[in-house]
């Protein structure tokens, strides 16, 4: 699916790109990745004992599902 011009990847970049077709300025998109990046890296593990995960789905999900780095490779926020 096309996100802002001709691009479909699943990127914080992307989406910034793509913040003011929401009325989002740069800034306050910024806001809301580092706030949703702090609360996903301060709640992990928390969350993976709640739902029981074992420690090799842990590992598994842990920078592919979530936090990818590719997914916030242009993180300079």
């Amino acid at each position: 699916m096309l996100i802002v011009g001709n691009k479909n990847l699943s990127q914080l970049q992307t989406c910034l790109e793509a913040a003011h077709n929401f009325n989002i300025s740069e800034k306050k998109a910024k806001e809301i990745f580092n706030r949703q990046i702090s609360i996903i890296r301060d709640n992990w593990n928390s969350i993976c004992e709640e739902s029981e995960l074992s420690e090799v789905d842990k590992k598994l999900l842990w920078h592919r599902q979530f936090l990818n780095p590719f997914s916030i490779a242009f993180q300079n926020f």
